[in-house]
């Protein structure tokens, strides 16, 4: 076996291609990275590319192994014993960073490139979206040009991805066959099912500010898809939690909620579908009164639903909603009622005055609603900071705040005048995606209301929010706190545009993340194909085989194959003007060339001389002399269409 030692300049050569591949695969992560180990590999990539070209010397052994382990320190201390994907991720950038210090041998460049591809895999555990895997094909398709480079020393980096480019093509049918054949694993692999780092902005604990930090976070939450037209604006509440317990500052989620005993009735259902994006709590989103529960979820008496376990994957549920509120009696109203025994006594007293003119809970309703409006309170993101007694503080003094202010105060406010109220947090709207025509509900929609106990009307939505900004209720949070220029051209067009891209990731993720065991059951089912039974596992195993073995014959077969040689323009030309000339009775004999052929139909057919001397003098200059000017080729190929020896 023969060995090539390569010198320390042959071996340089190749870093920057390995550097540029480590990079290109851990873009997509930087989000998720924390800051010091982004400065980390930037710094040791940087010091790397600058020792090649000013010689500058590279840290030896012992230097490497000091730093390896400061980097497995700091990993130890950023993540602790938490193991999950962020801290795969984290352990693979600290050795990205630090192996090409020691490439020495073609086996440390394979690592090395080898490192880029498990960075790729990682990729799955962030997202499943349309654009990851597109990102993904594209790292795939660098590391691969830069593997093929180091493997074969007589090609460049442009001939490799080129290679490149053409093996992942032949791949692309069989990956699709193994994808709907290959029997998937019901569940995720090793439990790394997500990103349980991800949070959805919401907590079981509300207090001021909590909500108006949401608004400046533009992410989405989740897509609602609606059977037949979406609801108005007025009806697209979208529950998550209910806070019931307050105590004097802050209020609480209750865990003495009992599981609901039977599914609410009524008129007009409203079914959808939840595209949830992964959130880390248990938590899921519905319309008012859901009339059914997911698979592994459970519903409780406050009309919230909440998942088995905790949402770290995209989560798809369909579920049904009646919008009208319900008049019976659940469970104990108790919780809805309880105050702290001291506290806000302004607020307190101020509730006794508006029970004391109100004959009734929608009277009380409408009293303090009024209040709000005609007392000068504002709807703000930045309000002021509360003192010791929030609820006075707000009513009397600030008199500025967002939508937790108002549903705190409220709440409050009722509670003290002896009626149940309780607060719900969740999304109000959202925006219309008008190529899927399904709504997209994002972080800066987040809202909370009241709802109010009446042994009349049941629980009620209320929303003081509306008292003070009713376009935050019926425009949404960007039309009442901010003023867009949407009628900018481009800001027109850059949304159409993301409208349409979102569209298409949404269709491609329900494809994609959609195709369960389930799924590929159904489908290979209705090829008549039982899955159930031996014979049709046998089959499914067969056909996955054939498959394979199919296209590895292909590619074989084509490989193998001699190369059909492509005849230029110039010899095409050429042949048509031979084959003129025996169509007339002077075929060019095996032993002529050109010229002796000219000399011949020369004596032959004198008349014909000027044209086919011209003809062989383009045709000796171009063949013979390596002439590669396009006009001659062009002037040669319109005397062989123009020359006829009729």
């Amino acid at each position: 076996m023969l060995r090539i030692e390569l010198s320390v300049r042959d071996q340089d050569k190749y870093l920057p291609h390995i550097i540029f591949a480590i990079i290109i695969a851990i873009l997509p992560h930087l989000g998720r990275l924390p800051l010091w180990i982004i400065i980390w590999c930037a710094a040791m990539w940087g010091y790397l590319l600058f020792s090649l070209r000013f010689q500058w010397p590279r840290p030896n052994r012992a230097v490497l192994i000091l730093f390896s382990v400061f980097g497995i320190f700091g990993l130890l201390i950023t993540y602790g014993m938490r193991i999950g994907p962020n801290a795969y991720l984290g352990l693979l950038s600290i050795m990205a960073a630090l192996k090409p210090f020691e490439i020495s041998t073609h086996r440390d460049r394979m690592i090395s490139l080898f490192l880029a591809y498990f960075i790729v895999i990682t990729s799955l555990f962030q997202s499943e979206s349309l654009f990851i895997t597109i990102y993904m094909f594209l790292s795939v398709f660098v590391t691969t040009g830069a593997l093929i480079l180091i493997n074969d020393t007589t090609a460049t980096f442009k001939s490799g991805l080129r290679l490149s480019g053409i093996i992942m093509a032949q791949a692309i049918p069989l990956m699709a066959v193994l994808f709907i054949l290959f029997p998937r694993i019901q569940g995720s692999i090793f439990g790394l099912s997500g990103m349980p780092d991800a949070t959805t902005g919401f907590s079981e604990r509300l207090s001021p500010g909590n909500i108006s930090r949401l608004v400046k976070n533009n992410d989405i939450v989740f897509r609602a898809e609606f059977e037949k037209n979406i609801p108005g604006a007025n009806h697209l509440y979208w529950r998550g939690i209910v806070f019931h317990e307050f105590d004097g500052r802050s209020w609480h989620r209750s865990n003495r909620i009992p599981g609901i005993r039977y599914f609410p009735t009524g008129q007009s259902p409203v079914t959808y579908t939840i595209a949830l994006e992964p959130h880390g709590k248990r938590w899921l989103f519905t319309l008012d009164r859901p009339a059914s529960t997911p698979k592994w979820s459970r519903m409780y008496m406050d009309y919230t639903l909440r998942h088995l376990r905790p949402v770290n994957r995209k989560k798809y549920y369909c579920i049904t909603s009646y919008l009208q509120p319900y008049k019976g009696r659940l469970w104990d109203i108790a919780p809805a009622q309880q105050l702290p025994a001291k506290g806000n006594p302004k607020s307190r007293k101020l509730a006794g005055d508006l029970a004391g003119n109100a004959d009734s809970v929608e009277q009380l309703i409408n009293q303090t609603i009024f209040y709000l409006k005609t007392n000068g309170f504002v709807y703000t993101l930045e309000p002021p900071l509360l003192n010791r007694n929030p609820i006075d503080d707000f009513l009397f003094r600030s008199k500025k705040g967002y939508c937790e202010h108002y549903a705190s105060a409220f709440a409050f406010l009722m509670r003290a005048a002896g009626v149940p109220a309780r607060i719900v947090g969740g999304y109000l709207g959202g925006e219309v995606n008008p190529f899927g025509n399904y709504l997209i509900v994002r972080q800066s929609d987040a809202h909370v209301w009241v709802e109010v106990w009446s042994e009349v009307s049941g629980w009620m939505r209320v929303d003081p929010t509306y008292a003070v900004a009713p376009k935050r209720i019926t425009g949404g949070t960007s039309e009442t706190l901010t003023k867009e220029f949407s009628g900018s051209l481009f800001v027109k067009w850059f949304k159409q545009l993301r409208f349409g891209w979102d569209a298409v990731s949404t269709s491609w993720e329900a494809w994609f993340s959609g195709y369960s065991y389930l799924e590929q059951r159904a489908l290979i089912e209705r090829l008549g194909i039982r899955m159930k039974s031996l014979k049709g596992l046998l089959t499914v195993f067969s056909l996955i085989c054939g498959t394979i073995f199919l296209t590895v014959g292909l590619y074989v077969f084509f490989q193998l194959r001699a190369p059909a040689t492509k005849k230029d323009r110039v010899q095409i030309c050429y042949e048509k003007f031979c084959k003129k000339l025996k169509k007339i009775g002077h075929p060019r004999l095996s032993n002529q060339g050109p010229v002796d052929f000219a000399g011949y139909i020369a004596q032959k057919r004198p008349d014909l001389k000027p044209d086919v001397y011209e003809i062989i003098r383009l045709y000796v200059q171009l063949r013979y002399q390596k002439s590669h000017d396009t006009s001659m080729v062009k002037h040669f190929c319109k005397q062989v269409k123009a020359f006829n020896p009729w």
